[in-house]
């Protein structure tokens, strides 16, 4: 166990100075707060470096090279805002599973951009039992800071796949058995609640300006759409992912 002093200190140059997509970039991810921590920990993946409180560290017997203790006003500059946790950590990226071991139910999302969207669809997934999620190459990632925050760590325990050609990986899918299910408010598409999830299906969720691109509605199986007042035109990305989450669980 380490202790550190200054906010500069290179040994911690991870946590102080790299941007948060530059370590998405690459391969790695970071993550603040207690459960978080333990969230991950109960993963049994691997923490590349530890920064905490000597409190923290010393509630959970860490120890190690890879462990450093710092005080709450170290943390707070580095987080820079008043914080409520005490402990911030560096991880390796977890890996994407391939098409063909993620599992029956499957939720994919189509250029969605915002990590707050991304993080709470994660989190609503978990809780309604559907435990693979892919992303395409327009979309955010799911291990950002603010998205892992935003999921409380749920992400952590998801297969997930991203996707850099998502045309192609749907034609993957539906040979594999996949039933591509699509979400839009249209004419054309079907009323949720008249709907009979098939056991093996991908859910579709679209940006949250532009919805479900448009060649992919075309190329999908069904539409799905929620009935809601017509003065309103849709529903928060997040928020309509949840209600078909509930009716696909």
């Amino acid at each position: 166990m380490i202790e550190i002093t200054q906010f500069d200190d290179p040994r911690i140059i991870e946590f102080t100075k790299m941007r948060d997509h530059s370590l998405n970039d690459q391969g790695f991810i970071l993550a603040e707060s207690e459960k978080l921590f333990l969230q991950f920990k109960a993963s049994e993946k691997k923490f590349l470096k530890v920064l905490s409180t000597k409190e923290f560290a010393l509630r959970y017997n860490l120890s190690g090279d890879n462990i450093f203790t710092a005080s709450k006003d170290i943390l707070e500059k580095i987080a820079g805002f008043k914080i409520h946790f005490e402990v911030i950590f560096l991880a390796e990226k977890p890996h994407d599973q391939s098409l063909n071991k993620l599992d029956d139910r499957i939720i994919l999302l189509n250029g969605l951009s915002s990590p707050e969207n991304v993080g709470s669809i994660v989190r609503s997934a978990a809780a309604f039992n559907v435990n693979s999620i892919i992303t395409d190459e327009k979309c955010c990632s799911p291990f950002l800071r603010r998205c892992i925050r935003v999921s409380m760590g749920n992400i952590f325990s998801m297969r997930t796949f991203h996707s850099a050609n998502i045309r192609s990986d749907l034609v993957t899918l539906k040979a594999l058995g996949y039933t591509i299910i699509s979400t839009a408010n249209i004419e054309r598409s079907v009323n949720l609640t008249n709907y009979n999830f098939p056991a093996k299906c991908v859910l579709i969720i679209g940006s949250e300006g532009h919805g479900v691109d448009q060649d992919i509605l075309d190329n999908s199986d069904i539409i799905l759409k929620i009935q809601i007042n017509p003065q309103v035109a849709h529903l928060n990305a997040a928020n309509a992912a949840a209600i078909f989450l509930s009716h696909l669980n």
